[in-house]
């Protein structure tokens, strides 16, 4: 039966009607579906399944006496008893919850009653004649009409008694027909298939017109759900209430929200005064606008933005609406106000904020720039006195790296903290930003630069000691800059840059001190501008080139190679050592482009010497800064540049110093480790000058190590000769070369040969020379070779 009933379905599908079932619903929308036509079916077929009590025997009567009174009986108790038993289990389908197994059931049952039926006309039809032919085509033409519309509200289950019963009783009518040869039966048979047919499109279309009005009723029904919800949540959040009072100021409607901050006046029923209740709950900061509000409500005119501050009895916590209202008149007479109160707690806390955060800073609620700006140009040199301590924390960058910006952030309160404790009333302290911070000293009397440096210098310790932040002991230092007003300048708003340039002073001197501005540091400062500027055009220029100092076989003298050395003549400044501009270069980051321009120069005059001395061509050794290494890739630069030139990866040299290997180790020896592989050499250069530390050389790629010219210098002096030797020694135990620099004279060249070095590299070879001299420098050797 299952099974006939899912072909029945694939049928009805088949034929186009599949939207009149449950596929492609929500299952909680098709079991509302569902529900709806079990419970339309039962509603409108329970009369007609007690009217079977009827129609059963009238059936029968017809038949009897025709030789099957027996069966009779029997069709017709069975089919009473079946029908009685459908309308008592309907009583419990009516209860469903729309199942599809509940709707499964519903059509079996309606299967078996349309069957029912059926049996009936195939047991007495064929034994009756005439009139009762007649009686009994029309019970059943009855019986199908009346039952394909009471089950049409469940269109599987109409169709499934109209199929059966239009089916079965007109294969009753033809086979009768076949048998008796009689044309009633014909026609009573084409008359079942067209009565079938036209039963069946109805049943389809009111079926149709079904979904249609249950699916309008679904999305009517969300759309009601989506208005209640949204009025329920615009009920809970909204900000704006409507409120209304009689002539007398008393309250015929207003907001539960507005009314349960106010505390209920003595005396008062449940419809107060409402300008005398909020009028009693107004806080002193309201009184203007509470003013405005009784004249208007006295005057009767219509009012605006009356913005009142209430104390909720609740929580204690401050409220702001605000009120709005218009006086009602109906033909000229009176009747109260009626108007809108606005929550504008949130409006006023923002504005609050916003007036806060204009003047101070945000995480330690000191001054900030804005308001450190206006204090300064509202300073008056007549009889004021004072001094602006610019203090910037060292290592702060290290805490915020280390313990997280939440920690970084705690620190910087507990700074301001101890700043605000350090200074007197007079005095003032700011944020400006970051790190740093400015303490401004006021006077009515010049300060000494004694006093000045006392609480500059009891700020540094305050700082210097260890700091509680949550589980963390953090600790750093502070520089501090210190400018005066009026002795360095009459100026307030010029305070803060002086402070700063003393405070770079400060930062270059080692950190944690405190420096006080003068007028040489300001020179200077001009001149590193300069500097900057005029650097920034050589280096766009390519101005800066490269000079070649060479290096030599201690033993022989032969040559083996050149040290790049970059070399800057401006029109302008004149001539500029590699001590002044190479660290402005590496503070600027000008130090990137200026490294790829000296090593692709490098690289080319290296293979112009490589052709004039083809069978010991010179290695070339070009310093990298470890800013290089910090911000560009190293490996592809040398790689790029070599390809581009042509050069043999053998006959370059990178030369690093400890600084750069201390900076980041691990990332600089993977790097190391690269151009090791590709075939590049590497040079430790001034070994023993900086944070040596044997433990990292055996995991290097080195191949050779230089001994700063401060030792080779003093190597007369007995003691720089162990210092040398050992050097030497250590780098030939880690199997390394080891070169020289700064060898002037012969004596330095035979001491040195004598400790065992091996390379050399000095005045007493040559000078450093530019591109032109270094080639025929190299064209001299290779002639004298030839020659020899």
């Amino acid at each position: 039966m299952t099974k006939a009933i899912q072909f029945t379905s694939r049928v009805f599908s088949s034929l186009g009607f599949g939207v009149l079932g449950t596929r492609g619903l929500a299952p909680d929308v098709a079991n509302r579906l569902r529900r709806g036509q079990l419970r339309g079916t039962i509603e409108q077929m329970r009369v007609m399944l007690l009217g079977n009590t009827l129609f059963a025997p009238a059936l029968s009567m017809n038949a009897w006496g025709q030789g099957r009174d027996g069966l009779v009986v029997l069709w017709t108790v069975c089919f009473i008893l079946f029908s009685w038993w459908i309308f008592y289990s309907w009583t419990k389908t009516y209860q469903t919850a729309g199942t599809a197994e509940d709707m499964r059931g519903f059509v079996i049952q309606t299967f078996f009653n349309s069957l029912s039926w059926t049996i009936g006309m195939a047991l007495f039809y064929p034994i009756v004649e005439g009139g009762q032919k007649a009686i009994i085509s029309a019970i059943m033409a009855g019986s199908l009409a009346l039952g394909t519309t009471g089950f049409s509200h469940a269109p599987l289950a109409g169709i499934t008694y109209l199929a059966v019963q239009t089916i079965g009783n007109a294969l009753v009518a033809l086979i009768c027909g076949l048998m008796t040869g009689s044309s009633t039966d014909y026609i009573l048979c084409i008359l079942m298939v067209a009565a079938g047919i036209s039963l069946f499109n109805a049943t389809l279309e009111g079926a149709k017109a079904a979904r249609a009005a249950f699916n309008d009723h679904e999305r009517l029904s969300e759309k009601s759900e989506v208005v209640e919800l949204l009025l329920k949540d615009y009920e809970e959040q909204a900000t704006e209430w409507l409120w209304q009072t009689d002539k007398k100021g008393q309250l015929l409607s207003a907001p539960v929200q507005v009314l349960e901050m106010c505390q209920p006046l003595p005396g008062e029923g449940e419809t107060p005064d409402l300008f005398q209740l909020l009028a009693a709950n107004c806080t002193e900061a309201a009184l203007g606008d509470r003013q405005k509000l009784q004249q208007a409500v006295q005057e009767r005119v219509e009012f605006h933005d009356v913005r009142l501050s209430i104390k909720s009895p609740v929580d204690g916590e401050l409220r702001w609406i605000l009120m709005k209202g218009r006086p009602q008149f109906e033909q000229g007479e009176f009747k109260g106000f009626r108007g809108i109160f606005a929550d504008a707690t949130a409006a006023v806390i923002a504005e609050r904020k916003v007036q806060f955060l204009a003047s101070f800073d945000g995480l330690t609620s000191l001054l900030n720039r804005h308001s450190v700006k206006k204090k300064l140009s509202e300073m008056q040199v007549e009889g004021q006195f004072s001094a602006a301590l610019l203090v910037d924390l060292d290592g702060f960058k290290q805490v915020n790296d280390s313990y997280g910006h939440h920690i970084g952030d705690l620190l910087l309160k507990k700074v301001a903290e101890l700043l605000l404790q350090a200074v007197d009333g007079k005095s003032w302290v700011a944020r400006l930003g970051g790190d740093e911070f400015l303490v401004m000293m006021n006077r009515d009397q010049p300060m000494s630069s004694a006093e000045i440096s006392w609480v500059a210098q009891s700020i540094c310790e305050q700082l210097a000691q260890p700091i509680k932040v949550e589980e963390f002991i953090v600790q750093v230092t502070a520089s501090i800059g210190i400018s005066r007003f009026p002795e360095d300048t009459e100026k307030g708003p010029e305070l803060l840059s002086l402070s700063d340039i003393a405070l770079y002073e400060a930062k270059n001197a080692g950190r944690d001190r405190i420096t006080f501005f003068d007028v040489e540091m300001q020179n200077r400062l001009n001149e590193r501008v300069t500097v900057i500027e005029r650097l920034k055009r050589a280096v766009r220029n390519g101005d800066i080139e490269p000079y070649y100092q060479s290096q030599h076989v201690l033993s022989t003298g032969r040559l083996i190679g050149f040290e790049a050395l970059a070399r800057w003549n401006d029109e302008t400044l004149g001539y500029v050592g590699p001590d002044v501009f190479i660290p402005i270069a590496e503070q600027t980051g000008l130090i990137v482009e200026l490294g790829e321009q000296l090593l692709r120069r490098a690289c080319e005059d290296a293979t112009h010497w490589a052709k004039q001395m083809p069978e010991a061509p010179p290695v070339v050794s070009v310093n990298f800064s470890p800013i290089q290494f910090a911000r560009t890739d190293v490996t592809g630069l040398v790689s790029r540049v070599l390809h581009e030139t042509g050069l043999p990866p053998e006959l370059l040299e990178v030369e690093v110093t400890e600084g750069v290997l201390i900076a980041s180790k691990e990332k600089i020896a993977a790097t190391l480790q690269e151009l090791s592989e590709i075939g590049v050499s590497i040079a430790l250069d001034d070994f023993g000058t900086g944070y040596s530390s044997l433990s990292y050389l055996k995991d290097l790629p080195l191949n050779r190590l230089k001994i700063d010219q401060s030792f080779v210098r003093d190597l007369a002096q007995a003691a720089s000769n162990p210092i040398v030797s050992t050097i030497v020694q250590l780098g030939h135990n880690l199997g390394l070369s080891v070169i020289a620099e700064g060898v002037e004279t012969q004596g330095d060249v035979e001491l040195l040969a004598e400790l065992g070095c091996d390379d050399g590299q000095g005045y007493l070879y040559s000078s450093p020379m530019t591109r032109d001299a270094t080639r025929s420098y190299v064209t001299d050797i290779a002639v004298q070779g030839a020659g020899g």
